[in-house]
């Protein structure tokens, strides 16, 4: 099981994206990996990333074994088309996780991605205001948004209270036009993802 802790900056954890849960599982296997602080090498060297289908096992056992290759694959598979949105009052910034398509050497079953500069002040320049994400934590979570939420609430361990607008929930998870009611939003996505933190 993986000892690796991931770093997002707050504003990150708080942007607009949809990941499948292959995906946030490999960005936070590879977030993971990144080193900030004083004595880090430079973001720049950092930026690529490779993770072999045995790594990605040991961090997600649950997955077993003979299908982490196939899921490693999967994971990589549309991150190109993946963006983040970041919003404030006074602009919206739009930029993708990875720099260039990844690439999958499937003889060797392993994955390679490389960081795209935008988002790498994000994951490795951080001063105070960011979130940890302790990959074990998150390793048996089989819902995605089970995954953002808990990030979410990491956010806001130390006062272990969070309050959230609807509208800007829904905009973090990127869920605008789904889950129109309350109702349905609480029945068929918090109600399973809470179910599943507490276990």
């Amino acid at each position: 099981m993986s000892d690796l802790i991931a770093y997002k900056s707050n504003a990150l954890v708080e942007a607009s994206y949809k990941l499948t849960l292959q995906e946030q599982r490999f960005l936070l296997l590879c977030i993971g990996r990144l080193k900030s602080g004083a004595d880090a090498e430079s973001p720049k060297l950092q930026k690529t990333m490779t993770i072999t289908a045995a790594e990605y096992f040991d961090s997600f056992p649950d997955m077993g074994r003979k299908n982490a290759e196939v899921q490693l694959q999967e994971a990589i598979d549309r991150l190109w088309d993946r963006s983040i949105i970041l919003k404030d009052d006074e602009k919206r910034e739009e930029f993708r996780w990875i720099q260039y398509r990844a690439q999958y050497a499937k003889g060797e079953a392993r994955a390679q991605i490389t960081f795209s500069d935008a988002v790498m002040p994000y994951l490795t320049q951080l001063q105070g205001q960011f979130t940890r994400v302790v990959i074990k934590n998150i390793s048996r979570l089989s819902r995605s948004y089970s995954i953002r939420i808990y990030e979410l609430l990491q956010q806001f361990r130390s006062t272990g209270e969070r309050i959230i607008a609807l509208d800007d929930f829904r905009s973090m998870l990127d869920i605008e036009h789904k889950y129109q009611t309350y109702k349905s939003l609480n029945q068929q996505l918090l109600r399973p993802c809470i179910d599943e933190l507490n276990k």
